[in-house]
């Protein structure tokens, strides 16, 4: 039996869990601060483990955050330990990912009113010590401690971020003299204030008032930005020195002067606001030491970035001019200009170079001479010696044409015949039944139901089941081949239901329909004349050559063959086999046709005969919004599929049985360029998700045939693409074969980068690979018919990069040996200045009117 202690520990437990399954926090900590002594162990003790029992209740994924208020006032007010009362408030349960900031602190410091102090300084340390980034959560519960205890807080620089995110300085905050200068030590505080504008007024206040030191920020500042970071790490610090600095001229030029030493350590290589910071405060004195402005010059003229370059220049012209004694030491930094990326930052290097008083660093600048441009090169020679660089890289030798167009797709072989009905069922069990199979299906289909339909019905009861692929009770019409002979297997077995209007599912015959549905007709045929118990003695349509051709020969002998049975093909049987007769079928085939009687044969014979067979043209209208519409023209026929399949289809027919656009060369084998017409409407969606690439597009045409707007225009559109690699295997796969729209794809280019649909530098970037790739001539054309569309207007600005589309048209129309104005150039090169854009413009210029 228990004891009364044990019971009355129990009655306490029970109580507490009580108010914890409540979630009422506010009651648990009134009831724990009723506890005795031994109240608080027995609850102590019993808290792990009803945080197990609350978890197991729940799913893996769950949390218990709606429990964690009122599990933590319990282990706060029960624990004795600083060190277990920091691990519990710290548990992951009661700090989930989920879980905002705790709203607990006034109710947790009530708690441990009666704790001694040396106990609350413990578990601030060890909860401070507890905090993480990027959350700080319990954030408010350490600074309310650290505030309270008035310790100092320990070195952890989650705590600084901490402090820092959660607002503006307080000058009568009591962490400010702790925390204040640990700001410019910690990693991470000065990407949290990266963007926070209220820090650096309300410090600049302070400072002003006296209520901070200022000279204890300027210092942070400047050894900050010696540690060294990203911008982001010194944005804020830049912003704060900036204010910082005193309005008095002579005492700024005192602090100035006292941090010289610092400021021109960061010259080299902080990043370009601190260097843009240091550079501008270094320019000021009137009488800096020298040996800070040659070592200042030094490091800024050797950066990268043209603004800072050319500060350091006037600064370089200014001192020069004050100071004629620095003029040789200041040459050294000068030279290291004569290297910069910028012609116009070279240009001016020359320039102040030429100024220099007689004598001044000559060996310096004559060693750099072979880092300058030719013409400026020849100036600064002209006075310090050195040698004069060659012309510009581009007179090397043209590159070898290295690129192998890949070879054709190897033509499937027929598939063997299907001779056994169990071979038929294990053919229709598939997912999707398409070119060469599908032929074979058919033939078999019809065949087999003729020799033995008993076996065929006990064989195809398995392909035939409920659950078989393709579903039939899909809305609308029935797209897949493999549905009407799943029909016609289940209608033949009665081993599932098929819908009653099946025969009624076919798609529409009309003008532009896709050749896939030539296919879905033939299968729609064998179908019913299956179900009907009418299937021919053979198929017309079923090709004899991997190309999808049908032997003329064979052909009129299938046609006597079913004459002499007195059989008639089917209407889709009967036109697809003459869509896959070639186009020169030959005298002898036409003469045996002309002798059939069958009205099959009659159509056939008219086929075969001189003049009989259309020969469709194709064009294309102009491209609008995007969208290509292609033209066919041919004679009408009176045969409505192929009346329909000759007739071009929507420019709005993208998504129509595109899937199986890879069967229709099979089916139209001797009008390819009938079928680039049908695949040319799902070029619309390429480069904006599904659709066809071009490099699929051009192995059905010739790129500069009937479609080449088209080709120019979406192979513009995948060549900036972040995985180009099939827009460039397309570009010079057309090159090779001599058939790439070069000038249509330059102007497209033009286009195109005009209207803000393409990044220049991606486009540019693949023209100087296909012209390294030794398809020069072409790149050539191509940018010749680019410039006149980009080259700016009167009061135009030019866009982004095309000094580089310019230079790459300057080294292939070397290569080519090409010659003659292009349009646009001429006046660019004629406009007054020296940007890069313009002195590409008067070499390209100058270099297509010199004589060959």
């Amino acid at each position: 039996m228990p004891s009364a202690t044990e019971t009355r520990d129990t009655a306490a437990w029970e109580k507490i869990a009580a108010l914890i399954e409540g979630g009422d926090p506010d009651a648990v900590a009134d009831a724990v601060r009723g506890l005795d002594d031994a109240g608080r162990r027995a609850v102590a003790r019993a808290l792990p483990g009803h945080v197990k029992a609350v978890r197991a209740r729940r799913e893996p994924w769950e949390g218990i955050d709606e429990y964690a208020a009122a599990f933590r006032a319990a282990g706060a007010g029960t624990l004795g330990g600083a060190s277990a009362v920091a691990a519990w408030l710290t548990r992951r349960e009661f700090n989930s990912r989920w879980a905002g900031e705790h709203t607990d602190t006034g109710r947790l410091l009530e708690l441990w009113a009666g704790r001694d102090d040396a106990w609350l300084a413990d578990l601030a340390r060890r909860l401070t010590l507890r905090l993480r980034g990027p959350r700080h959560i319990g954030l408010d519960l350490v600074l309310a401690l650290l505030a309270e205890t008035g310790i100092e807080p320990p070195d952890h620089d989650p705590l600084v971020v901490g402090w820092v995110s959660s607002g503006p300085p307080r000058a009568n905050d009591p962490l400010l003299p702790f925390l204040l200068p640990r700001v410019f030590e910690a990693d991470g505080a000065g990407r949290e204030l990266r963007d926070d504008r209220s820090w650096v007024r309300t410090l600049a206040t302070l400072a002003g008032r006296g209520a901070v030191d200022r000279r204890m920020l300027l210092d942070g500042c400047v050894r900050r930005f010696l540690r060294g970071g990203t911008l982001l790490d010194l944005r804020f610090f830049v912003r704060l020195h900036g204010l910082l600095m005193p309005a008095d001229p002579a005492e700024r030029e005192r602090e100035i002067i006292e941090y010289a030493r610092d400021y021109v350590r960061l010259l080299p290589a902080a990043p370009g606001p601190v260097a843009d910071l240091a550079l501008g405060l270094l320019m000021e004195p009137a009488e800096l030491p020298s040996r800070y402005v040659v070592e200042a010059l030094d490091g800024v003229l050797f950066r990268a970035e043209s603004g800072l370059v050319r500060s350091g220049l006037s600064w370089l012209e200014k001192t020069v001019r004050a100071r004629p004694e620095l003029a040789g030491d200041c040459a050294a930094a000068l030279a290291q200009a004569f290297g910069h990326e910028s012609y116009t930052v070279r240009e001016r290097a020359v320039r102040i170079a030429l100024k220099l008083p007689e004598g001044a660093g000559t060996a310096a600048l004559a060693d750099a001479v072979p880092l300058l441009p030719p013409d400026l090169g020849a100036r600064a020679a002209a006075r310090f010696g050195g040698a004069v660089a060659g012309p510009e890289p581009g007179d090397d030798p043209p590159p070898a044409f290295a690129f192998t167009p890949p070879a054709p797709h190897p033509l499937p072989p027929p598939p063997a015949p299907i001779t056994r009905p169990m071979e038929l069922a294990e053919a229709l069990g598939g997912h999707h039944i398409g070119w060469p199979a599908i032929e074979a299906v058919l033939d078999a289909f019809v065949r087999l139901v003729r020799e033995s339909p008993g076996n065929v019905r006990a064989a195809l009861r398995l392909a035939a089941r409920p659950d078989a692929y393709p579903p039939l009770d899909e809305p609308g019409g029935w797209r897949w081949p493999d549905q009407w002979l799943v029909a016609a297997a289940r209608l033949l077995t009665g081993s599932a239901p098929v819908p009653a209007d099946w025969r009624g599912r076919l798609p529409v015959v009309q003008d532009g329909v896709s050749p896939h549905v030539i296919q879905l007709h033939r299968c729609a045929e064998v179908a019913a004349a299956v179900v009907d118990g009418t299937p021919p003695p053979l198929l017309l349509a079923v090709p004899t050559e991997p190309t999808g051709h049908i032997d003329p020969g064979t052909f009129v002998a299938r046609l006597e063959t079913l004459e002499a049975a007195r059989a008639e093909p089917g209407p889709a049987d009967l036109q697809q086999a003459l869509l896959r007769l070639p186009r020169e079928a030959g005298a002898d085939a036409a003469r045996r046709a002309s002798a059939l009687a069958s009205p099959a044969g009659r159509v056939a014979a008219r086929w075969l005969a001189g003049g009989g067979r259309p020969v469709p043209e194709v064009s294309m209208r102009p491209l609008e919004d995007g969208r290509p519409e292609p033209v066919i023209d041919a004679a009408p026929t009176g045969l409505p599929l192929v009346d329909a399949v000759f007739t071009a289809p929507s420019p709005f027919a993208g998504g129509s049985h595109g899937f199986y656009r890879h069967d229709w060369p099979y089916l139209l084998p001797s009008d390819p360029e009938v079928v680039a017409a049908h695949v040319l409407p799902h070029l619309r969606a390429a480069g904006f998700g599904p659709g066809v690439r071009v490099g699929e597009f051009v192995r059905l045409t010739a790129g500069d045939g009937p479609f080449a707007e088209a080709v120019a225009h979406f192979l513009a559109r995948q060549l900036v693409e972040r995985r180009a690699e099939d827009a460039d295997g397309a570009l010079l796969t057309m090159a090779a074969r001599g058939d790439l729209p070069a000038a249509a794809l330059g102007r497209h280019i033009g286009l195109l980068v005009r209207g803000g649909e393409i990044r220049p530098v991606r486009i540019f970037e693949a023209l100087e690979r296909a012209a390294d790739a030794g398809a020069y001539a072409q790149v050539w054309a191509a940018v010749a018919a680019a410039l006149p569309v980009l080259c700016p207007g009167p009061g135009e600005r030019p866009v982004n990069s095309l000094d580089r589309l310019i230079a790459l048209g300057r080294r292939t129309a070397r290569w080519s040996g090409a010659r003659g104005a292009v349009p646009g150039i001429e006046e660019l090169a004629a406009r007054k200045g020296s940007s890069n854009v313009v002195r590409e413009a008067r070499a390209l210029s100058a270099q297509l009117a010199a004589a060959p």
